[in-house]
């Protein structure tokens, strides 16, 4: 799958994770994903710095981060990720609406 192929399954998994509202980041949430998904914080949010990568949105602070834009810039560090990243949502079959 290429970098976009792998965005675009993640975006499915999550809308079928956390439904039309999408994930909020709140704190009892971010312990449920990784309890039940084993997605960390830290990997979430290197998962919206893709994101917005792919859609050149990242806030000017991260352009500058050297260690950031090397990541992001290195095609097979990121499908890599992508492809881990999409293996965890698709570990389970939990929905983040029933569980509260």
């Amino acid at each position: 799958m290429t970098r976009d192929e792998l965005i675009d399954a993640v975006l499915e998994e999550m809308e079928r994770v956390w439904g039309k509202e999408g994930f909020g980041g709140e704190l009892d949430a971010y312990s449920w994903l990784l309890k039940t998904y084993g997605i960390t914080e830290e990997e979430d949010i290197a998962w919206q710095l893709i994101l917005q990568d792919s859609m050149d949105n990242l806030p000017e602070e991260e352009l500058e981060d050297d260690e950031l834009m090397d990541f992001l810039e290195d095609e097979d560090a990121v499908t890599q990720f992508l492809q881990l990243f999409l293996a965890k949502y698709r570990s389970a079959s939990e929905i983040y609406l029933l569980h509260g």
